[in-house]
């Protein structure tokens, strides 16, 4: 059967080149392009099992109307002419009474493509809609990183392999970056030490010789921590030091308190385990942190980030081939999203609404214009959204016009007054510009798409119409506009575009030494005032909650995959053996989470070491009560970010 060139959509750094298989009507098969020098012939679980979802008797072919009860998921069929109508009928009259900011998107990663991803922006810019401010993963961690290291990017994954000592910190690579796991082999066959630093037992201990265990929220002390050590033993590179930073003095003489001994009580490490992990790190010839961004989900992520980020700058690591952190800040801005975005038609001083605090908004909660539509577009917020219950409550309200394009009956789609169905990746054209590498894609269609499907570019610019929106804009194709991007591109050759319209994906290599992209040209370690550290958010509950990625889902995507399901098994949680057995739990055994917010009932697991005082939910599962009835709406100290990772639970017996 002919193949053909596709690329992966979804919130995943790898962004993996794909062959597709076809028939000419259904896909018989997804694999690796081996044109992808990183990604390669292979791929995960979840891409080569969805053909099934793709072709699922359960989706979505048709507009619908809610004929039941909120959440009931109750509809019935109807044209796109009459979903475009209502909808621009019941807009106008909301915006007649309450101004436009009654409207508010809501969207996420559901798809990563450059057009599909971004366009409704633009749209939404037009209408004069509240703007929803998309912090809902790592811009904690970006802030952080950018206030140290401006715009600068970090490694290409493959640099790895070039580094003696590895710190997989805070990163599940088996869940989150599996193609970087044979390059980490790469680098222990040539000699290099692997250590993972993390809240549990991830799946990365199998790549690592070392498996170090802190305490929730306090990266950000064991860093500084470590600089402490570097500092007292000589092992910092002062020459490095004074030619590419500013503000060393300022921070070295803050140090002095954060010894081992004094921070033991915050991270859990004996002084031992941390001097032993600064002097790896300070006389390896080539030091590479790989960093995640769970430990950034927290009150004081985004200094963490920066107390981690200073660790590169205080061994002269990015001056080192393979040295420097990797995961990051891996690709810069391949094309210009702005195309799509039309920032320039904003309403100045437009109502903002931050995605983490969806809950409290729709409740009326820190708005000065109440919601009364909603547009989800590729994103779940009823599953994936901080605080589950008050979103649920939000979603009830009968005065409260949802609309949802989607491709199954989600959780957040049996709460909308209508569905509007919408694609895979096979089924649409679009650019695709991965964030954990510098690599660029252009995909067409492989297959048309089933039933009355339509894509997010074609939806807007049916609204558009429809409200009357007489910016040209909207009459653009999905091809015209890659192809502005991809023309536009700084970063690329003519060759180089060349290849990518031919549907290639085109991979650059990361800069060497490193550029600090500040204004400059320094990394700045004082900036606005010496990094330090301060406690999370917590709570008074006495265990602390950490949300993980699964390793066969992806945050709600694939809960339409029942072979991926299955082996991702059911919702659990894991926690530290002597706090289960003082609780009379053992393995297996249901136990209740509880806080303020809600209680969630599932089985606890032992088989995985975990930091003592913490419990660890992997994955994100449909229903009620599940894990984010337990995570609270408050943001990140920096980047208006997730806090998912700093709550407080309770725990007992089911």
């Amino acid at each position: 059967m002919p193949t053909y060139r596709s690329a992966c959509p979804y919130d995943c750094p790898e962004g993996c080149s794909l062959l597709v298989e076809t028939d000419g009507n259904r896909i018989t098969a997804i694999t690796g392009d081996p044109a992808n020098p990183y990604t390669g012939g292979w791929v995960c679980a979840k891409l080569r099992n969805l053909p099934q979802a793709i072709h699922s008797p359960d989706r979505i072919l048709t507009p619908l109307r809610r004929t039941g009860k909120k959440g009931e998921g109750k509809f019935a069929p109807i044209t796109w002419e009459e979903a475009a109508d209502e909808i621009a009928g019941r807009w106008k009259e909301l915006i007649a009474q309450y101004g436009a900011e009654t409207v508010l998107p809501y969207s996420y990663a559901g798809t990563m493509g450059a057009v599909h991803r971004n366009c409704g922006e633009g749209f939404f810019h037009a209408l004069g809609a509240s703007e929803l401010v998309r912090t809902l993963c790592s811009s904690g961690k970006s802030a952080g990183w950018e206030s140290v290291m401006g715009k600068s990017c970090d490694l290409s994954p493959w640099d790895v392999a070039e580094s003696d000592l590895i710190l997989l910190w805070s990163a599940n690579v088996p869940a989150t970056r599996i193609h970087l796991a044979p390059i980490i082999r790469q680098a222990k066959a040539k000699g290099a030490k692997v250590m993972l630093i993390d809240v549990y037992e991830t799946p990365s201990a199998v790549l690592a010789d070392e498996t170090i265990l802190v305490r929730p929220g306090s990266d950000g002390a064991l860093a500084l921590s470590i600089l402490q050590v570097l500092v007292e033993e000589g092992l910092t590179d002062e020459d490095y030091l004074a030619a590419h930073t500013t503000g060393w003095a300022e921070l070295r003489a803050t140090l002095g308190r954060w010894t081992p001994e004094a921070t033991q009580a915050i991270t859990g490490l004996e002084p031992e385990t941390v001097q032993t992990l600064a002097r790896a790190y300070g006389r390896a010839k080539s030091p590479c942190i790989v960093l995640g961004s769970g430990f950034s989900r927290s009150g004081n992520g985004g200094e963490a980030t920066r107390a981690i980020a200073a660790l590169p700058a205080a061994v002269g690591a990015w001056a080192k081939k393979g040295g420097g952190t990797y995961g990051v800040c891996s690709a810069p801005s391949l094309v210009d999203k702005s195309l799509v975005k039309l920032p320039g038609l904003a309403k100045p001083g437009v109502q903002r609404v931050n995605i983490n605090q969806l809950g409290p908004a729709l409740a009326g909660e820190g708005v000065r214009t109440p919601i009364h539509s909603l547009y989800v577009y590729h994103s779940n917020p009823a599953a994936v959204t901080s605080d589950q219950n008050a979103v649920l409550r939000g979603l009830e309200r009968e005065d409260l016009f949802t609309i949802v394009h989607e491709r199954y009956m989600t959780d957040t789609a049996k709460y909308a007054d209508i569905i509007l169905p919408a694609p895979y990746m096979v089924e649409t054209e679009d650019v695709y510009t991965p964030y954990g590498y510098r690599q660029i894609q252009y995909v067409k269609p492989v297959i048309d798409p089933p039933g009355e499907v339509k894509g997010n570019w074609q939806v807007f610019s049916l609204l558009a119409r429809a409200m009357g929106l007489d910016d040209p804009h909207f009459d653009r194709g999905v091809g015209e506009l890659c192809q502005e991007m991809v023309e536009g591109s700084p970063y690329l050759t003519g060759e180089q575009k060349v290849r990518v319209l031919a549907g290639e994906p085109v991979v650059l290599d990361a800069p060497f030494p490193l550029p600090a992209e500040t204004a400059d040209g320094k990394i700045h370690l004082a900036d606005p005032a010496p990094i330090t550290w301060y406690p999370p958010h917590g709570g008074e509950e006495p265990f602390r909650l950490v949300c993980a990625p699964a390793a066969h889902t992806l945050n709600s995507s694939f809960n339409e995959c029942q072979t991926l399901t299955t082996l991702r098994g059911e919702m659990a949680v894991r926690m530290n053996g002597a706090d289960a057995a003082a609780l009379g739990l053992k393995h297996g055994d249901r136990a209740i989470l509880s806080n303020e917010l809600g209680e969630m009932l599932c089985p606890v697991y032992l088989d995985r070491a975990v930091a003592p005082g913490t419990v660890v939910a992997e994955g994100v599962y449909p229903g009620k009560n599940t894990v984010n009835c337990l995570t609270h709406p408050r943001l990140s100290d920096l980047g208006e970010a997730t806090t998912m990772n700093d709550n407080t639970v309770r725990i007992r017996r089911a």
